[in-house]
């Protein structure tokens, strides 16, 4: 495997041990068990049949296909939970150590619902947290839908319900792509022959940035959406982005790994890649007619790579704790947390 394409900064562990090029491969081997690991907590134990998301759906149609029955012991108060998450990994949390609910999804410690709820000071079943490792839009995993099934199935949503945070997009394959971000990431970092630009997007190994638009991605979310503003009719619905994990210009992306950073120079499509769902989320929320949570501008500067990340890295120790690679870290969460109190 070419390792030319790495840049380190800071100093580099055993340095005096071995070649360069053995620490590199160490390195990349810690890398690519991580990055393996976070494939395992992206796909839930459990796996719903997922309802389609044609705009031409109807509320009442999609009524039926999302009533659930058989799942016992509703925590929400009659009337409906008073806030309602949906989500992926970065809301459900990758923190250790961890929790499984009953469809088998992960639940991070000091994720952002839970610290939520208790800055908030909100008591049991006032809000209820949907989101599923490994979730997206309609793509894989517990699709947005069926996680809104499992929110009827235990009285999460109704007229007492205030608001409702949503945050998909990252597990989403887009335009004619197989490829999700995760896969994109994994194929970036480690296919020397197509690399991340366009030749990598032309051989199928990465997203075409240019697919992710917020009129894609609100026509994917529309179905759903009508769904809850009719069945929910006073709730606020908030679409949330993602926080900052890498830097959002130039053409590099950066990882942490202990106290070394590994820096891909030329992944140009990565960058517009995460650019572009930004902008297509907020997008989305002003067609869709609902709130946005800008997360990157709440986190910038607070990336793997900077003095002070809110992000996990790869054993890197500064954040206190061990998680899922560019995921948040507890401080992110925190920080989230804090955010959406201040929209409720």
């Amino acid at each position: 495997m070419s390792t030319q394409w790495v840049t380190f900064r800071g100093k580099l562990p055993n340095q005096n041990k071995g070649t360069f090029m053995n620490v590199q491969r160490k390195l990349l081997a810690i890398v690519g068990a991580f990055m393996a690991g976070s494939l395992a907590l992206g796909t839930p134990t459990a796996q719903a049949q997922s309802i389609g998301s044609s705009a031409s759906q109807r509320t009442e149609v999609l009524r039926g296909l999302t009533s659930s029955a058989g799942i016992p012991d509703a925590t929400a108060p009659e009337g409906g939970a008073k806030v309602v998450v949906f989500g992926d990994s970065h809301a459900s949390g990758t923190n250790a150590p961890f929790d499984v609910d009953e469809r088998g999804c992960l639940k991070g410690n000091q994720s952002w619902p839970d610290q939520l709820q208790a800055q908030q000071g909100l008591q049991q079943g006032e809000l209820i947290d949907l989101s599923c490792n490994g979730a997206s839009i309609n793509s894989t995993g517990f699709h947005f839908s069926d996680e809104v099934r499992h929110a009827e199935a235990l009285g999460a949503i109704g007229p007492n319900t205030e608001n409702i945070f949503i945050q998909f997009g990252k597990n989403d394959q887009w335009g004619h792509s197989p490829i999700n971000l995760r896969y994109s990431v994994i194929n970036c970092l480690f296919d020397a022959a197509n690399g991340c630009g366009e030749k990598a997007v032309a051989a199928g190994t990465m997203q075409d940035p240019s697919s992710v638009t917020g009129e894609n991605y609100a026509q994917r979310m529309k179905p759903v959406i009508d769904y809850l503003k009719y069945y929910a009719p006073n709730a606020q619905i908030t679409l949330l982005g993602y926080q900052e994990y890498t830097p959002r210009s130039g053409s590099e992306i950066c990882v942490r790994v202990g106290g070394t950073e590994l820096r891909k120079p030329d992944a140009t499509n990565l960058v517009s890649y995460m650019n572009n769902l930004e902008s297509a989320i907020f997008e989305a929320s002003e067609i869709l007619d609902v709130q946005h949570a800008n997360l990157r501008e709440a986190t910038a500067g607070h990336s793997s790579c900077s003095a002070e990340p809110w992000v996990n890295g790869v054993l890197d120790m500064r954040v206190n704790a061990v998680g899922g690679t560019w995921h948040p870290s507890p401080k992110g969460d925190e920080v989230t947390a804090g955010l959406l109190g201040t929209l409720m």
